[in-house]
């Protein structure tokens, strides 16, 4: 079996509908003696000459005539096999692709994902699932394609690509009774009470250390929830300041009584990643999804690890 490739199936079949070698190396491409050197290995290996030269051409023998439908079977499921994902074609796929992101990527990524999916892909089924301590594991054991957010501490064999620069700004009440327009004073920021949103994958854990042991400002906590789904709701039923991502914090104000004012000290704006596993760098479905989300959010840099 070692001594046997694809190429000499082709060839087998070539011949068996041919009836010539000199056609059957014409039309695979190859030259008269190659054809028949393949022809001789596979003549040792089934110990049967397999073709006959006569007046009609190379005529079949039994055992040729036997083998002949498995030969087809054997070379469609080889070529099957080796093309398997080979190209990915999105208008016509109705591939499920499994993202694990955010509640702020919810707002912000997916609706102009699915936006751009509609006219491009509009087959293609997506499912959601939010970040957590399983995310490494999920995308490693390949349950989840892609994570979107800001995942920091994966192992080696991950890599990651960034999207965006986000930044923090404050966001209160439009009827908020002490905080105006502009920028709020330091002051200001420290006497009002706070919500404070406690999220994996949004870099919204990087800011409490930030804040308090590194800038040593102090903040009232009034509220704290688990995530960005009732921030709006409660700045518009309150007078609490709520630290927001920029993006998440523009799109929300545009049809919520919210204002957004700058903060009165400095904080080092992140990096917004979209993660994978190597296991699944080349799958050609994952790299053309890979490429359209980094198309439709900005500013794509330079990948950290190696990409198509």
């Amino acid at each position: 079996m070692d001594n046997l490739d694809l190429r000499q199936l082709r060839i087998f079949l070539e011949i068996y509908n041919t009836r010539s070698i000199s056609q059957a190396a014409a039309n695979l491409d190859l030259g008269q003696p190659a054809v028949s050197m393949a022809l001789a290995k596979l003549r040792e290996h089934y110990g049967d000459p397999l073709f006959s030269r006569t007046s009609s051409g190379m005529l079949p023998t039994p055992l040729a005539e036997q083998i002949v439908g498995p030969m087809r079977l054997a070379l469609s499921t080889l070529t099957s096999t080796l093309q398997h994902r080979v190209s990915f074609d999105p208008v016509h796929s109705d591939r499920l692709f499994r993202l694990c992101i955010t509640d702020i990527g919810q707002r912000v990524i997916i609706p102009r994902l699915l936006a751009h999916l509609k006219h491009s892909a509009p087959l293609i089924r997506m499912e959601l699932s939010y970040v957590s301590e399983r995310t490494s594991k999920d995308l490693e054991a390949g349950h989840i394609d892609l994570a979107l957010g800001y995942i920091s501490g994966l192992d080696a064999g991950f890599y990651q690509q960034a999207l965006f620069t986000e930044r923090f700004i404050c966001m209160v009440s439009r009827d908020h009774p002490r905080i105006r327009r502009g920028r709020m004073s330091l002051r200001d920021f420290e006497r009002e009470r706070h919500l404070v949103i406690s999220t994996q994958g949004s870099g919204h854990h990087l800011i409490d250390r930030k804040i308090e042991e590194e800038l040593g400002i102090q903040r009232k906590v009034g509220l704290r929830i688990p995530n960005y789904l009732g921030v709006v709701s409660s700045i518009i039923d309150s007078d609490y300041l709520a630290l927001v991502p920029e993006r998440f914090g523009r799109i929300v104000s545009q049809h919520n009584p919210v204002r957004l004012v700058e903060l009165p000290f400095r904080l080092e704006p992140y990096r917004v990643m979209q993660h994978w596993h190597g296991r699944y760098a080349n799958d050609p479905g994952l790299k053309w999804l890979r490429k359209v989300i980094a198309q439709l959010f900005g500013d794509a840099a330079s990948p950290h690890g190696r990409e198509e």
